[in-house]
């Protein structure tokens, strides 16, 4: 059976059968991968690969965990076994929630261990190499998050997998969830601010519980406080989705991917500064400005790249246009100026929210006015019957709508592919 498979059986039997489903995930795993996947479960939400999705939502590095099992093993043998123990219990009895004690105990021995190490340092070289890091901020992390899980385990009981609305009364009663959290665990406020966000729908509407926290309209206590984590965590996202988009896509899944980032990027931006005062002179006001303006730049490279596919796809609109060959559907250059006018066409709003709107519009008025000039061109001399090649300038008059129906001219395509046909017909 494939292991795609048996991943789908186990998230099918959770609902139905959680003894089943620690069954199918003690075959799939083996005994120490499926105590490691249980003792880290609770913080499941926010494990993940930085580099392919949104860093609020891997603030745990995966590829440590391993690693990290096994250092935690020999650090307290008896941690490991309590979590083996249970992740070998195939009844429908909870084996989770009993774990806490054992995680509170592994996150303070984490702590002490790393601080008798910072005294040490061969033995704190031998456990980076080991870890596979070269410091020790994520590892300690984790320790805050396992010390904080019985805290995040009652603040986010009742939860929707996903929070779409953030309403008065759902602002309110998170922010009542966040306050009985720091009155028993005071260090486990951002981590439940932080694993409350990775379910919002629209995460950067988290700042709106800041107001009803710190009772201000702006950052300036936010960037001091717990709640500077979600200001923080939001402008790595947008770090994140600017590297998203560097370059002109040349396929169909870069341009999905790209378009994906520049629509977050104008998202998570703009959403910040409506949802909260943002001073220009504070920290968040200057790393916002350094990402829009790195998005600008970004974005003006794509322009010069997209003039340049554009002009081979179409060398008829170029300077050099009687020495160029013409190329056509299905061949690289005019794939993927189709490609690359799609892009710019669907981000063209968001271009405009991600601070490069003019250049933007400006481009893509150029490329309108370039094509829909070659298609009445086509057109007036199949109308003049002064054509070369009547059947060669009406392909390439179908190809010419092609490019206008994906920059948004339908219509002005349509309308001269009709005339075409009345001048063929005259």
């Amino acid at each position: 059976m494939s292991v795609e498979r048996v991943d789908g059986l186990v998230d099918l039997a959770l609902e139905l059968d959680p003894g089943l489903a620690r069954m199918l995930e003690y075959c799939r795993y083996g005994a120490d991968g499926a105590a490691s996947r249980l003792f880290f479960l609770p913080l499941q939400d926010v494990i993940g690969d930085s580099t392919c999705i949104e860093p609020s939502k891997a603030l745990i590095p995966e590829n440590l965990l391993v690693p990290l099992w096994n250092w935690i093993s020999d650090l307290d043998p008896e941690a490991a076994q309590e979590a083996m123990d249970a992740a070998s219990s195939f009844t429908d009895k909870p084996v989770d929630e009993p774990l806490d004690e054992t995680r509170v105990r592994v996150a303070a021995g984490i702590v002490k261990a790393l601080d008798e190490l910072e005294h040490e340092p061969k033995e704190n070289k031998r456990l980076r190499q080991q870890l596979g890091v070269t410091r020790f901020d994520d590892v300690r992390s984790i320790a805050g998050m396992l010390n904080s899980v019985p805290a995040l385990r009652e603040a986010l009981d009742g939860l929707p997998d996903e929070i779409e609305e953030m309403g008065d009364e759902v602002c309110a009663e998170l922010r009542d969830r966040y306050e009985q959290a720091i009155e028993e665990t005071p260090e486990s406020g951002v981590w439940v601010l932080l694993m409350i966000m990775a379910k919002v729908h629209k995460p950067w509407r988290m700042l709106r519980i800041f107001e009803r926290i710190a009772r201000r309209e702006d950052d300036f206590l936010l960037t001091h406080t717990d709640m500077s984590s979600i200001g923080d965590a939001l402008l790595s996202d947008a770090e994140f989705y600017l590297k998203g988009f560097q370059s002109a896509p040349r396929t169909e899944t870069e341009m999905e991917a790209a378009v994906r980032s520049v629509t977050q990027f104008a998202a998570v931006t703009v959403g910040m500064t409506r949802e909260i005062g943002i001073r220009k002179d504070g920290a968040w006001g200057q790393r916002l400005f350094e990402l829009r303006n790195a998005a600008s730049q970004q974005m003006e490279r794509i322009h010069e790249e997209a003039r340049r596919i554009f002009e081979l796809a179409l060398p008829e609109t170029g300077p050099r246009r009687r020495t160029r060959e013409i190329p056509h559907p299905g061949e690289p250059a005019f794939d993927q100026a189709e490609i690359v006018c799609n892009f710019l066409y669907r981000v063209k709003d968001d271009a405009a929210r991600a601070a490069v709107g003019n250049a933007h519009a400006l481009l893509l008025e150029e490329f309108k006015d370039a094509t829909e000039k070659l298609g009445e061109g086509i057109l007036a001399r199949l109308r003049r019957n002064v054509s070369d090649d009547e059947e060669a300038d009406l392909v390439r008059l179908r190809e010419v709508t092609r490019i206008l129906d994906i920059l948004g001219m339908r219509s002005t395509g349509e309308v001269l592919l009709r005339r075409a046909a009345a001048a063929q017909a005259a």
